[in-house]
Formats: structure tokens, sequence, C-alpha cells
């Protein structure tokens, strides 16, 4: 029998999962919700029932970006292999599983994970690795030496350069802001100055795709802020269950309540860029040392994880830079960030972004769906009798991330 290749990746927000030859991968919400009523969903399942969007709550299985507990996400897992196989269960023993994880994830973390893989999902073969290294593989067989990822997920966003499809360990650099604090932030800015939505995370999540964007050049935005007025229809639950952007010349129902929005559409999203602004509604933001410290900026650490690279591929990496994730949707956040660049780096440097070929945040599994076609997944997995023949850290010293002093 033919081995099937299954690529999970396995996103702080979402799974993205699908067989390689697939065309497109499955998505699942990666959180188990619990509506106001005590009911609780798993995976998709919450989406149908609109009229439960008002008081839900999620539990994810990631904390801060790390996969800590196995018992909601192996809810998710079971949920996810019966969406990808609804009539008939999968034979795992024949499946090679190539699985996603946050960069220098906890090793004892990475061997619970490897332990639930082999012993109690009984895979036959697997492979770990970072979700960034699969970005270079997206739509080719032949993938760049020198390519520099930045991923804007859910979690934080991650600074990763790829040297001959490996990553650079040395050159790794995490700004711990992602999707998850601006919703956090928008909530606490809408809270205090409109309406009290802190238990409506649909609500939230629906203000921030459809209102936010990055400015060109903040101080002018903020001195414009009338100009980018926006009003949001909040949801009604009878014509609306998420809520959308009123149209200039749309008449609305006499009782539909709306939001206003004005500088809150580009201010948020600049934390990416001047990440003080995260705590300008935190009481430790009065601590001396909070005032003093040095925040790095995404530009900061893209520049601070180049300089840290050989000198020969700083050049190189620039002129090939992926920049992925669901935030990175965000309008202009790609723009700015190149334009950032470009200030603070040799002028002779070019510095450039590829467009890829598909949706933002599954560009590493298209990328996992080309890396097993190629020969080199034989070498870099390990089996099922590997595992148990070297025990529980073999996996550990293959697929972990490298020390280095």
């Amino acid at each position: 029998m033919t081995k099937q290749h299954l690529v999970l990746d396995n996103g702080s927000y979402d799974i993205k999962a699908g067989f390689a030859t697939q065309e497109k991968p499955l998505v699942i919400h990666n959180a188990l919700a619990k509506a106001r009523d005590g009911v609780i969903y798993v995976g998709n399942d919450y989406i149908s029932h609109t009229n439960l969007y008002s008081g839900i709550n999620f539990r994810r299985p990631h904390d801060l970006g790390h996969l800590t507990s196995w018992e909601v996400e192996k809810t998710l897992w079971d949920y996810t292999f019966d969406q990808l196989s609804p009539k008939k269960e999968l034979d795992l023993l024949n499946i090679h599983l190539t699985l996603t994880e946050s960069a220098f994830q906890l090793p004892q973390l990475s061997m619970n994970t490897d332990l639930i893989v082999f012993e109690e999902y009984g895979f036959g073969d697997y492979y770990r690795c970072v979700p960034l290294s699969l970005v270079p593989w997206e739509g080719t067989d032949k993938p760049a030496d020198f390519t520099l990822v930045v991923d804007c997920g859910f979690s934080s966003t991650w600074v990763v350069p790829i040297l001959y499809q490996v990553p650079y360990w040395r050159g790794i650099r995490k700004l711990p802001i992602g999707g998850r604090h601006l919703n956090g932030l928008l909530r606490e800015t809408t809270s205090f100055r409109h309406y009290d939505i802190l238990d409506e995370p649909i609500l939230l999540n629906t203000l921030k795709e459809k209102t936010m964007f990055v400015a060109e050049n903040f101080e002018s935005a903020l001195r414009k802020k009338l100009n980018y007025k926006c009003e949001f229809v909040l949801p009604d639950f009878k014509t609306t269950f998420t809520g959308y952007v009123k149209a200039e010349d749309q008449n609305l129902p006499t009782d539909a309540q709306t939001l206003k929005l004005y500088d809150e559409r580009f201010t948020i999203p600049e934390a990416y860029f001047h990440p003080e602004i995260m705590l300008d509604n935190n009481s430790v933001s009065n601590s001396p040392m909070i005032q003093n410290a040095n925040f790095k900026s995404l530009t900061d650490l893209v520049v601070d994880s180049i300089a840290s690279c050989p000198e020969a591929t700083k050049p190189l990496l620039l002129a090939n830079i992926n920049i992925v994730g669901g935030s990175s949707y965000i309008p202009n956040l790609p723009e700015r960030l190149i334009s950032e660049l470009k200030k603070e780096l040799p002028v002779n440097w070019e510095v450039r972004s590829i467009p890829q070929n598909q949706k933002l945040n599954e560009v590493a599994w298209y990328g996992g769906t080309s890396l097993v076609k190629d020969d080199l997944m034989k070498e870099i997995s390990i089996s099922k009798q590997d595992y148990f023949e070297h025990g529980a850290n073999w996996c550990q010293k293959q697929f972990g991330f490298k020390n280095f002093s």
C-alpha cells in the first residue's frame, strides 16, 4: 500500500491539515468554544450557530504560542481527522505526518508531542519542524537558498532567516505581539471609548479584520484622524450576526447601533512598529523601569536578525522576504515594513518582499506538501520503529533547535 503524507500545520489560531494529494487544506479553528448556554463546540462546529455568537468564549490549547494543553488539542486533532476522513477510519500506521510547532518550543513540550504522535496515535513516520522552514518550499520543487520569513501570527510575530532550507537559529527573533494582542488592545480601547464589548471575541475579530489598517505615515495620519472615520454596524442577530462596515450612502434601520472609529483603525496595528502603544491602557506603564525600557519594533527585530547572519547572506536574505501569517492581511502592513527597512539598511541593498501564490496563513501547509515530494523527506524523518528503538529523546535530538554559544 502506498504511504500517504499528511501535513498538519498546527497554528495557535487555526489548524491547517490535509494530505499532500489535496488541492487545499482543511482549516479547523484550533479552539473549543463555550456558548452562553453552556454548550461546548469543537473546532468549526460553533460557526453554524450564529445566534450563540454573543458571549461565546474560546479555550485554546496554546499558551503564548506553546502547546501546553494536550487534553484540549487531542480533542481537536480527533475532530480534524474525522473531518479529513468522515467515512472510514484513517490507517495512521501507513501515514507519514509532517507537523509544525513554534520555534524554540520547550523541549519537554515537544517530547510530549512526540509521545502523542507515536504512542497515542501510532503514526508510521514523522517529521516535526517550525512552520516557517516550510515557507520557501511553497509552489516550487527547488526552494531559494536564502529566505527571510516574517510570520505575523496570532500569538506572536517571528522573524526567521532560512539558509539552505534550514532555520538559522542564531538569527531568529520574536516580537511578542500578534493578532490576539491587537484584539485585546481593541477590546480595551473600544470598551473605554464606546461600548462594553469585553465578552464579544467574534465581534472584536470582525472589527479588526474589516476596519484596521497600517498607516503609511503614523504621525501624519494621527493629525488627520477625522478623515479616517469608519462607521461599523453592530450585530443585531436579526439582519447581521457579525456586523459590517456601513457604506457612505447606505440607509440603516432606525434601531441599528453603530460604532464610529477614527484613530483606533490605525493606532492599534501601529503596535507592530511602536510596541509601547500596548502599554497605553496598562497600569504598569507608570513604572519607571517600563518607561525607560527600550522596546524593539518589528523593524528593529528584522534588522537585528539580519545583523546576526553571515555577512555574505545579508543582502540575499533581504532580497527574498516572505511576509506571511493571518495578521499580514492587515492592509499596508507588508508595504510599511519594507518601507521602514529601507530607511534602516544600506541604500545599495535591495529590500524586497516576495508575493505569495496562496493564502498568507496557509503558505506553510502548501510548502509542506511540496517538501514531502522531495527525496530529502526520507532522510529527515523518523519512523515509529526508530522512536521505540532510540527512546523519547531521539526526536528532540533530530528535530529540536540547535544550541549555540
